[in-house]
């Protein structure tokens, strides 16, 4: 314990080092290792620079054999690669830490190793694995008496229910902490437990609950002696109540407040999200033009520093601000603003991708000139219809001019000159529908290419979730091809002091590190293929594929699509394929994007049910298959996408099918995904149902025959 008590003062001890100094060679250990566990909490100017520093410091520490000192290393390096998104790195160099406290006995340097774990793993929404470790360190902390660390767990275990959606348990949790604290004189960890305990309440209606606990956090903060812009967090919680409350003053004066607190302290990290939260509740209010100031502002100010983690989102509310407003030009200008600034967060696979806001507009105009073309036509047809009635007539009246021979000279002139008349009418009728067919040909040719255009649209669904399954592999690669650059130096230490056997050891190593970079890049390489062959025009003709597996591949990939776009998604996702199907002869182009449409639309229905903030409401999407026998013989394929969302309504069930009609709100759907999938099913010979119940959810089935 005593050596313990010594590497917890280096590591959280106040030193008169800046975290930007330089430490010159020789690299005192005690020393490095203290900057570095300094620098890697700092605002960071020179990341590679702390990286090699970081690494140096492990290097020493193993030379001189001091295992505490080279677990608070690794454990510095995991921070740094926390930091740079290399979530594998992150846990490798944990685990190297957690293998030293547990030989040492170091309970609580282990605990708080553990609660890095859950923060990791939190990172990556695998919120299983990070309350796994979170009991951990409960454990733990109740081993050594610890009683502020086990208050710490129960706020993180609130936050992590929160994010599963589990608020009532996370609320309970946040009271633990809150009932330890108190006794503890802890003030900081008291406001925040009840600042998170107030989020949970939140979610869970119970507005005045959450205003009473968000009141005493910042009651608990302003007697401890914190200043006004120390509370800002708060202060945006009870702005967050009062919009919830439709106070919406008493929000506007919270948010402004913030941003007033922020201006004077010059912390621009604070301006963004005060400056959205009052465009969020003037739009709330309707008054988008009082909102789309701030959203600019906003904009500005991201744009200016850099920090543009959210802009995407402000140039949507712009979009929508302006499309309120009626106008459309600035409005189609922001969204296509957002689509490039999220096509950008994903991998650049299409150079062009029209906005469903234009794709809509552009639509509405050609369906109203092909409607006046088409009144047109039937204009002239009804024209031609009187003047071949008014030829008939004429008929008439020449059967009664031959029987009045003293008229018969004038009546045959006069006929003749009629027919002339009739036939030059004739030809400009014949003209004018040709002209008017061509027309509608037209546009006809311009409503498919909008079809088209939906078709890739659904490639732009995939592409976050394309950017998460290839990052995996990617980081998998950078960290063992870094491990291995580190076994490459130690071989060649070895081989110098002429240990062979300990330099074969470690060739091993760098063997089974290059297996590994060999499988994650094989695994890349499938993932870029399937997501070019979907990007690829079909070719129209079947090849035997496994449509349990184009299944998981688009259900996975749509599922981060959506995360990326929105992280307070999430979705229970279950699949059941029966194995015994095999491959079946389909376009995998075209069935992709059925599927895809269909998955996509679950997700939709399931969220916006979700949001209504039903008791006891998991969102949950199943995709199953199944092999049938066909009425008519032979083996067929089902394959269904199940919702648990509101059903849909009897009245629109005979329309979903038609094109352009959607359900959605303005600038969330085309009308034309279901179909174009049942175009696309009825093509391959198969066909497309839909069985729903009002308030319990619906099935989509597709039927295929494998014999085809």
């Amino acid at each position: 314990m005593r050596v313990t008590l010594i590497i917890l003062l280096i590591i959280f001890s106040q030193v008169n080092i800046s975290a930007q100094s330089k430490i010159e060679p020789p690299y005192p250990l005690d020393s490095l290792v203290t900057w570095v566990s300094h620098a890697v909490h700092q605002p960071i100017k020179d990341s590679a620079m702390l990286l090699a520093k970081a690494r140096r410091a492990v290097v020493q520490a193993k030379e001189k054999n001091n295992k505490l000192l080279l677990a608070i290393s690794y454990r510095n390096l995991a921070t740094w690669h926390s930091g740079n998104n290399s979530i594998d790195s992150t846990i490798w160099y944990l685990q190297q830490a957690e293998k030293i406290y547990i030989a040492a006995n170091a309970d609580t340097l282990l605990a708080s190793t553990y609660l890095e774990f859950e923060d990791t793993y939190k990172q990556v929404a695998d919120y299983s694995a990070a309350m796994t470790y979170n009991f951990k360190a409960i454990s733990l902390y109740e081993k050594v008496k610890l009683v502020s660390g086990v208050a710490t767990c129960y706020t993180r275990l609130c936050d992590l229910m929160y994010y599963q959606e589990k608020y009532a348990e996370g609320a309970d949790y946040c009271q633990k902490a809150i009932d330890i604290q108190k006794e503890l004189n802890a003030p900081d960890e008291l406001a925040v437990s009840y600042r998170f305990k107030a989020d949970n309440l939140l979610i869970l209606d119970k507005y005045d609950e959450a205003l009473q606990n968000i009141n005493l956090a910042i009651d608990v903060l302003k007697q401890s002696g914190k200043k006004e812009y120390e509370i800002m967090q708060a202060y945006n919680t009870r702005g967050n109540i009062y919009k919830y409350l439709k106070r919406y003053d008493e929000a506007l004066a919270a948010y402004k407040n913030n941003y007033k607190l922020a201006q004077e302290q010059k912390m621009e990290n604070y301006y963004v999200p005060s400056l959205g939260n009052i465009g969020h509740v003037y739009r709330l209010q309707h008054n988008y033009s009082a909102a789309l100031p701030y959203t600019l502002e906003a904009i500005a100010i991201m744009k200016r520093t850099g920090n543009t983690q959210n802009l995407w989102e402000n140039y949507m509310h712009a979009a929508d601000s302006y499309e309120a407003l009626g106008d459309y030009k600035n409005g189609l200008k922001y969204h296509r603003l957002y689509m490039d600034e999220e096509l950008q967060k994903k991998i650049q696979v299409i150079s062009q991708l029209e906005s469903e806001l234009q794709i809509k507009y552009e639509t509405s105009k050609k369906n109203e000139t092909i409607e006046l073309q088409e009144a047109k036509i039937s204009q002239q047809k009804k024209n031609r219809v009187f003047y071949i009635s008014i030829a008939a007539l004429l008929i008439l009246i020449i059967g009664g001019m031959f029987l009045s021979l003293r008229n018969i000279a004038r009546k045959r002139k006069a006929l003749k000159e009629l027919n002339m008349e009739l036939e030059q009418r004739r030809k400009d009728v014949e003209t004018s529908n040709t002209a008017l067919e061509k027309s509608l040909e037209d546009l006809k040719a311009t409503q498919s290419q909008l079809i088209q255009a939906e078709k890739m649209a659904s490639l732009g669904e995939l592409t976050a979730g394309i950017a998460h399954e290839i990052q995996n592999p990617l980081n998998f690669v950078n960290n063992f091809s870094e491990v291995s650059n580190e076994l490459i130096d130690e071989m060649n230490e070895e081989l110098n002091k002429g240990d062979i056997e300990e330099a074969k050891a470690i060739s091993f190593d760098i063997k089974q590190n290059l297996e590994k970079i060999n499988h994650h890049g094989k695994r890349a390489d499938a993932i870029v293929k399937g997501m070019l062959q979907h990007s690829r025009s079909s070719s129209g003709i079947k090849e035997p594929t496994d449509i349990n597996a184009l299944a998981d591949e688009y259900l996975r990939l749509a599922y981060h699509g959506l995360r990326a776009k929105d992280k307070s998604f999430n979705a229970t996702t279950k699949t059941d394929f029966d194995e015994s199907i095999g491959n079946i002869n389909i376009i995998p182009q075209d069935m992709g994007r059925v599927i895809l449409n269909l998955i996509t639309n679950a997700f939709y229905i399931v969220d916006e049910k979700k949001k209504q903030n039903p008791t006891g409401y998991e969102p949950i999407v199943t995709v199953r298959t199944k092999a049938v026998s066909l009425p008519l013989g032979g083996r067929g394929v089902l394959l269904s996408v199940t919702d648990n969302g509101n059903g849909i309504p009897q009245k629109v069930l005979d329309k979903i099918f038609q094109p352009f009609f959607t359900t959605k709100p303005t600038g969330q759907g085309t009308g034309l995904g279901l179909s174009l999938s049942y175009d696309i099913v009825k093509a391959h010979g198969g066909k497309l149902n839909v069985d729903t119940k009002e308030g319990e959810g619906t099935t989509f089935t597709v039927q295929l025959n494998s014999n085809n």
